[in-house]
């Protein structure tokens, strides 16, 4: 099946909104411009196989050391002036940047006396077609380029990397550049132009509506966790649980070193069902019991899905980019599929919108539950249980703080200052104690237990395991 076809009937078929699908870029109304394009050049001789000849003789030409055969390359297709107008990156307020307008022009050079193209490798028929066009220029929309003698070369830039279009006189004497009139080419850019800019729009569009979604959350999360209603404490544990999941699952992007990169829609979407199922193995949904919970939950799954609606849309436009531009390379070959993507940058429509998002999954709601990794003792990787803060900063619970002076390890394990051997009871870092008991009260209860069975084996020895095993 036709790519065009199939791309029509995912649009309709996966459930983007219906504005999503507006903007999408149309990929049957560029193919009809590709298709008068062709028309157009076959008029004029220059068929997809004579300018592919052409075509290959330029690029003999640039790869060339010597510089006198580049001034011989008798043909160019660019796709802008670098002094063209620009199109509004947004709309009003838009920081997105703007982009040039396509300006595409298919140009020659001619001898000014005889109207004879430079160098070209042309059938006699398509040579005097051309010729025609330089000499017959009242009769014809040809417009011949005057070149004045102060005239400078544009450098190229990271926007501007076709040739430039003025030369002085004197790179080739007696020749003038001449232009092709073409239409349809015109209509094709401008349409790409304007529809990758649509995207753009789109895309601050719905960053700004999930930004206000999460907003909204992560404030009936921060509700339903506050630990100063003891109605919240034991739901406080299931969100913890939930998170630590989302967490651990790497759902857009890896955090590994194995797996560091933004994720595409397709593994994004299993791994955000291997973190439903999940969900459903442990049961948190049942164990959350309270309709706003069960409500919070479908809002924060829900996120996530629009989150992979977005990357699979971006992925979709961008596959339709490089596909009708391949195909109006093999219709015309005009060779732009070299230069059209330094020409524009083509909105990452799902990766952006998928890092802004996430930043403020991160910010917005996961930050109101905190992780118990967040406070682990980074001696005994457990949480702090009467945490002692050191002179140098960093803080260790106190069992692993009195182990390492028994030991006498007088520096820090994190910093190597020697902060250990001072550390006494105004150390405790009170406020942080009090912050572990409310927000972790059975993780603290259990290091409690343990740190005080562990002191009476320090103690008695082997015979307090005994003991207490009896007992």
């Amino acid at each position: 099946m036709k790519f065009g076809h199939v791309f029509k009937e995912q649009l309709k078929s996966e459930g983007f909104p219906p504005d999503w699908v507006d903007s999408a870029i149309s990929y049957s109304q560029l193919k009809k411009c590709i298709n008068r394009l062709t028309q157009e050049l076959e008029g004029v001789g220059l068929d997809a196989a004579t300018l592919s000849k052409l075509l290959k003789h330029v690029e003999l030409q640039n790869a060339s050391a010597d510089a006198a055969a580049a001034e011989d390359r008798p043909f160019e297709y660019v796709l802008r002036e670098p002094d063209s107008p620009e199109i509004e990156g947004g709309g009003k307020g838009s920081t997105k940047k703007k982009r040039k307008r396509f300006v595409p022009k298919l140009l020659f050079y001619v001898n000014e006396t005889t109207g004879e193209v430079l160098n070209a490798r042309l059938d006699e028929e398509t040579r005097r077609n051309l010729q025609t066009l330089a000499v017959e220029t009242g009769i014809s929309d040809l417009r011949v380029f005057e070149e004045p003698d102060d005239a400078k070369p544009v450098e190229d830039t990271e926007e501007t990397v076709t040739p430039p279009l003025n030369r002085k006189n004197s790179d080739r004497l007696g020749y003038r550049t001449v232009e092709v009139p073409l239409t349809s080419d015109s209509e094709f850019f401008a349409t790409l132009a304007k529809e990758l800019s649509g995207l753009e729009e789109l895309q601050e569009k719905e960053e700004k509506r999930m930004h206000a979604e999460i907003d909204n959350l992560g404030k009936q999360i921060a509700h339903l966790t506050n630990p100063d209603k003891r109605a919240n404490r034991k739901l406080i544990g299931v969100w913890r649980q939930i998170f630590q999941l989302y967490i651990e699952s790497d759902i857009f992007f890896g955090h590994t070193e194995q797996d560091h990169a933004s994720h595409d829609a397709s593994k994004a979407t299993l791994r955000f069902q291997e973190f439903a199922n999940k969900i459903a193995q442990e049961g948190l949904a049942e164990k959350l019991k309270k309709p706003e919970s069960v409500q919070a939950l479908n809002t924060f799954m829900h996120i996530n899905r629009e989150i992979l609606q977005g990357l699979r849309f971006g992925e979709m436009n961008h596959t339709a980019m490089l596909k009708i531009l391949k195909k109006f390379d093999k219709q015309t070959a005009l060779g732009v599929k070299q230069t059209f993507p330094k020409q524009i940058e083509y909105p990452e429509f799902s990766e952006h919108l998928a890092k802004a998002v996430c930043a403020e999954v991160n910010n917005q709601i996961l930050s109101h539950v905190p992780q118990v990794d967040d406070y682990a003792c980074p001696m005994c990787m457990e949480i702090k249980w009467r945490p002692v803060k050191l002179r140098c900063g960093h803080t260790f619970c106190i069992r692993c703080l009195i182990i390492m002076q028994t030991n006498k390890q007088h520096v820090c394990p994190l910093c190597r200052e020697k902060t250990v051997e001072e550390a006494c009871s105004d150390n405790l870092d009170v406020e942080l104690a009090a912050y572990l008991k409310k927000w972790f009260p059975e993780e603290v209860k259990n290091k409690q237990k343990y740190n005080e069975y562990m002191a009476g084996v320090d103690q008695y020895g082997e015979v307090y395991k005994e003991k207490c095993a009896v007992m």
